[in-house]
């Protein structure tokens, strides 16, 4: 299991040296998202990553709401045609078209709109607070990062993680 790890440091430069601490952890760069009012001097420091938009949540969204979508889509062909000879495979037909729908349609729209991921994080962020998400790799614990980070930046917000399905809304 992946862990995520969300916290907020007060300005860029403070971001910067916590991003340091984490490469010098062993912790690879893109594995590191920051995000930050468009007024923060963070272009030096990693990018948000799959945290920009909301094309990730977005087609995690779709591929479950289109999936069944389409599964009670033949589900109800079946029902209202009972004559027609419809087996599994078309009912799997049916799941499998309305997921990758979803899919296609969830990532177009979430192309242009904010990470919904991030919605808690706003206020931190429009203070000027540089979030960051650090996805960590199997083996690496969270805890132990985390806790040697709170000892060389007490300032730091952690937040938390993120959850590995995004909400609906």
């Amino acid at each position: 299991m992946v862990d995520k790890l969300v916290f907020s440091a007060g300005n860029a430069e403070s971001g910067r040296k916590v991003v340091d601490m984490l490469k010098a952890e062993g912790v690879d760069e893109s594995r590191i998202s920051v995000i930050g009012k468009d007024a923060q001097p963070i272009e030096d420091m990693p990018d948000p990553g799959e945290f920009e938009n909301d094309v990730v949540p977005g087609s995690k969204r779709g591929a479950l709401v289109g999936g069944a979508t389409g599964l009670l889509a033949g589900l109800g062909a079946i029902v209202i045609a009972p004559g027609l000879a419809l087996g599994g495979a078309a009912l799997a037909l049916a799941t499998a078209g309305g997921a990758t729908f979803g899919v296609l349609a969830s990532s177009l729209i979430g192309s242009s709109v904010p990470n919904s991921q991030l919605r808690e994080y706003e206020e931190a962020i429009a203070r000027g607070e540089v979030l960051m998400v650090v996805e960590l790799e199997e083996g690496q614990r969270s805890s132990e990062l985390r806790a040697r980070l709170q000892q060389a930046f007490p300032e730091l917000t952690f937040h938390g993680e993120i959850d590995a399905v995004p909400p609906v809304v």
